[in-house]
């Protein structure tokens, strides 16, 4: 079967499961780094809002030799999960005044992202690009929100410069930063490990001759911003009496190693490369470069400048 078929025919016995005025439909989706995904909703009689279910995970399972009837029990599964119960009010978005103190930013890669830049008011940083959006209030589903494009801000009358201003204020207060250390995160899941091997990596973790911290936001979620935060780094850095070297793990959280700690410096880009390719969703790799905070400067560069 082809994927085409594959999602016709998923949709269609989907349907079987609805009500006839009930709308089943498919779309492209783009994500961050350019990538295109698949996306079902379903939008049941009185609700305007629908959990996207992307499909293209579900036909890799089917061609590995899952069912279509058991694919379409774990689609209705989760859809039942995730479904709202009530309709979002978007009329908030059509007034500035009750937009503006849900605007924040956030940092996505410049060149894999261009296309889309050329579409939403952004601003370079390093290699990166500050975007911006609205979070969602009261929306059913945590981390809603709604990306900022070029005729919003026409439609608003507002400039970009008075959105970065919304944004650096917002950001801070709505999506506070918070900072621990990487073996402190790691610990509540070997639990599951058995007991040999849980004391055997506690002990790898002790002996960590190169401290590392996690950077993100309250929420987890594109927290890689929170490099962006007044005081954020200078405070830490402040804490470990040290320069930074800033590894950007995900789009939602980057590595913080403290400078004079860092063995082989050079090193921490092919490390960064590394983990991309191997542990980091396409669509949330932020960038294989390594930056550098110099606590006297207050400034981040490009850890090769």
């Amino acid at each position: 079967m082809t994927y085409e078929s594959f999602k016709q025919q998923l949709a269609d016995q989907l349907r079987t499961f609805f009500s006839a005025d009930t709308h089943i439909s498919i779309q492209q989706f783009p994500h961050n780094n350019h990538l295109v995904l698949d996306g079902l909703t379903i939008l049941e009689p009185g609700i305007n809002i629908s959990p996207t279910i992307y499909l293209n995970q579900y036909f890799e399972q089917f061609r590995n030799g899952t069912k279509l009837s058991d694919i379409q029990q774990q689609i209705l599964q989760y859809y039942h999960r995730h479904c709202p119960l009530n309709s979002i009010d978007t009329d908030f978005f059509t007034c500035f005044d009750q937009v503006s103190p849900r605007i924040v930013y956030k940092l996505i890669h410049f060149e894999k992202n261009r296309e889309l830049l050329r579409e939403i008011p952004h601003i370079p940083y390093l290699d990166l690009a500050i975007v911006f959006y609205c979070l969602v209030p009261e929306a059913p589903y945590e981390n809603a929100s709604i990306l900022i494009y070029n005729n919003h801000l026409a439609y608003w009358n507002i400039s970009k410069d008075t959105l970065m201003e919304l944004a650096r204020k917002n950001t801070q207060i709505l999506l506070p930063w918070r900072c621990s250390p990487l073996a402190e995160l790691i610990r509540p899941a070997l639990e599951l490990l058995p007991e040999q091997e849980q004391a055997s990596t506690y002990e790898i973790l002790e002996e960590e001759t190169v401290p590392m911290y996690v950077l993100t936001n309250s929420q987890q979620y594109f927290g890689a911003a929170c490099i962006l935060y007044s005081n954020a780094l200078y405070d830490i850095s402040r804490s470990l009496q040290d320069d930074l070297y800033i590894l950007p793990s995900s789009i939602h959280e980057v590595i913080l190693i403290p400078a004079s700690m860092a063995e082989h410096p050079t090193e921490l880009a092919s490390i960064v490369q590394e983990v991309n390719i191997t542990e980091v969703a396409p669509d949330e790799i932020l960038s294989d470069s390594v930056y550098y905070y110099q606590q006297e400067s207050d400034q981040v560069t490009s850890a090769e400048s």
